[in-house]
């Protein structure tokens, strides 16, 4: 069992998936709309998938807390983790990263 569903916090990332899925949606209406001879639609689209995936990530950096050092593990992990490591850390991880907390364990951070 991960630290995510172990804390009852994995609900999170779905909904973090959700709305990366509707700026994906978002900027394939982007690409579509630029035929259209419209002018003011591919910008609002534009925007608004960028405004999309900035509330998803802002969602993920303050929403995921340790219940244990009472951290934001999602700012956490975004801020100082690469771009492909930050998403696995969260989905797979077994402890905090910043406290080793492991729920599934009774809450004790591993043995050094």
């Amino acid at each position: 069992m991960t630290w995510l569903e172990a804390t009852g916090q994995r609900w999170k990332l779905h909904i973090f998936f959700g709305l990366m899925s509707v700026t994906f949606i978002l900027l394939l209406a982007l690409a579509v709309s630029f035929g259209t001879g419209d002018g003011t639609l591919p910008i609002v689209l534009g925007i608004t998938a960028v405004a999309c995936a900035v509330v998803a990530h802002l969602w993920v950096a303050f929403s995921v807390r340790c219940p244990s050092c009472q951290r934001q593990i999602g700012w956490l992990v975004l801020s100082i983790m690469g771009s492909s490591r930050w998403l696995a850390q969260l989905w797979r991880g077994e402890v905090c990263p910043s406290c080793g907390n492991t729920p599934v364990a009774g809450g004790q951070p591993p043995p050094e």
